[in-house]
């Protein structure tokens, strides 16, 4: 079992990947571009992990994973790792 340092340090970490300009899906910040909602999603876990209000954390969990799920696109799947991996953790920190 991971500690709770280790943890908080691997969100922390995966939090920093998910919005570098380099892992960012191109165009992913328009709101005309069918990802935007992805990374609003995962956007708005890390807003409400940052003020430790985790209530809405596993609405926007279960949105981000359908989003993933319904929307295979193989130039978004490094992306999609790194979200699956960023909504694992955070689901098993909360």
């Amino acid at each position: 079992m991971r500690s709770k340092e280790t943890t908080v340090e691997k969100i922390e970490l995966l939090q920093k990947k998910l919005n570098a300009r380099e892992n960012v899906p191109r165009l992913g910040y328009r709101r005309n571009v069918s990802v935007y909602e992805l990374v609003c999603y995962l956007n708005n876990i890390t807003g409400c992990y940052i003020s430790k209000n985790f209530g809405p954390i596993p609405v926007f969990i279960e949105r981000a994973r359908n989003y993933i799920n319904e929307n295979e696109a193989e130039e978004l799947m490094e992306y999609y790792n790194l979200a699956s991996e960023y909504l694992n953790t955070i689901e098993d920190c909360i």
